[in-house]
């Protein structure tokens, strides 16, 4: 079975001791992903480090770099999301991870602008939308966040009971409602960014 093959499988255990010598950018590659998968942030952060190392100007290490250190808590992960955009800025995936960062550490107003960058470059990606409602509704602009949840399931041919309805009054049933979108709202490559913490290369 080729690593390819054991990767789609979820076999990262076996990856890892196959893979931990070889310094080839492909193997050094899928091994920083396999850590990852085993929620290995620091050894998957020294992978990245390597790579970037290798190849100064490939933004998916920096991308993932940040993941990992956005995982371990680090303070200053947003820089390497920064240089990630910097070096491919028309990047819609980056775009989205920046964001989802942004609003994790507070920043929500950052995680709009970005969510709406992201939509412009990508307008057909319905979890961007999601996301970007979920980020406007937390900033109490409710009317533009139910065109987005509406326009989030539009895209993915959903039809709920009424995507523009206030959500249930109650807290608990509010909750519920959130977390209702969140999981019919989203497809697969954001599925699995938010699956990792947020934060998995889109295919």
């Amino acid at each position: 079975m080729n690593n390819k093959e054991l990767f789609d499988k979820g076999e990262y255990e076996t990856l890892v001791a196959r893979l931990s010598d070889l310094k080839d950018v492909e193997s050094l590659t899928l091994l920083g992903y396999s850590y990852q998968k085993l929620g290995k942030w620091e050894s998957a952060m020294d992978v990245w480090t390597q790579l970037i190392v290798l190849n100064p100007y490939h933004a998916d290490f920096y991308n993932e770099r940040g993941v990992c250190k956005f995982q371990l808590r680090f303070k200053h992960a947003i820089q390497d999301f920064d240089k990630a955009i910097e070096l491919v800025p028309t990047n819609p995936y980056f775009y989205g991870c920046r964001a989802y960062i942004k609003d994790k550490t507070g920043d929500t107003e950052g995680a709009i602008e970005d969510y709406n960058k992201a939509h412009i470059l990508d307008p057909e990606d319905a979890t961007t939308l999601n996301n970007l409602g979920l980020a406007e509704q937390k900033l109490g602009y409710t009317q533009r966040a139910r065109e987005r949840f509406k326009n989030s399931d539009d895209l993915l041919g959903i039809k709920t009971i009424d995507s523009r309805a206030e959500p249930p009054s109650t807290p608990e049933k509010n909750s519920i409602w959130k977390e209702f979108k969140k999981m019919i709202s989203s497809k697969k490559g954001f599925f699995d960014f938010l699956e990792d913490a947020g934060l998995k290369r889109k295919k």
